[in-house]
């Protein structure tokens, strides 16, 4: 490889990292009264690929997003009650504060993913992967975990599937 291809690819990774950068700044932000809808040419439907989309607030309950892949996605305090996101690839997505009352996320890959203040309420979480996610003052009564990946998940103030509050600490269960 030449020295001009090699500064060339040197100079493509940097934008990449530059763009994405301030992408992930403004996408997560706490200052949401601030934020706007972003990516709203993603649609909402089974099989959608797109990452980075931002709906806060959005009204979407009975939404069918199975097999989507939406990495990144914010959807903090929307209403997707009955929502079908089963084997979605919704990694590092954030839902905090949403409602995901009776949604079924069967089979998704939420890895990272940011339920803080979520209504999980018999939510279908069968074989899940939550690895890393945080689900800190979460509902999740009634919810189905069976065979879903904990490791590291956050249950801070969590109500767990059998109605008991979760300790302050908990990680990878409710204690």
């Amino acid at each position: 490889m030449s020295i001009s291809t090699n500064r060339h690819w040197r100079f493509m990774i940097t934008l990449v990292l530059t763009i994405g950068g301030i992408s992930t700044a403004h996408a997560w932000t706490e200052e949401v009264d601030k934020l706007k809808d972003i990516n709203t040419l993603c649609k909402l439907e089974p099989d959608a690929q797109c990452s980075w989309t931002v709906r806060i607030g959005l009204q979407a309950p009975g939404v069918d997003m199975n097999n989507a892949s939406m990495a990144s996605m914010r959807l903090d305090d929307a209403n997707l009650q009955r929502a079908n996101l089963s084997y979605a690839i919704l990694q590092l997505a954030s839902f905090k504060g949403a409602n995901l009352m009776l949604a079924n996320m069967q089979g998704a890959h939420l890895h990272g993913v940011n339920f803080q203040g979520a209504n999980l309420t018999m939510a279908n979480m069968m074989d899940t992967n939550l690895l890393d996610a945080d689900l800190s003052g979460a509902n999740l009564r009634g919810a189905n975990l069976s065979g879903a990946i904990l490791i590291k998940a956050k249950f801070d103030n969590a109500i767990w599937t059998d109605g008991r509050r979760c300790a302050a600490g908990s990680i990878g269960e409710c204690r």
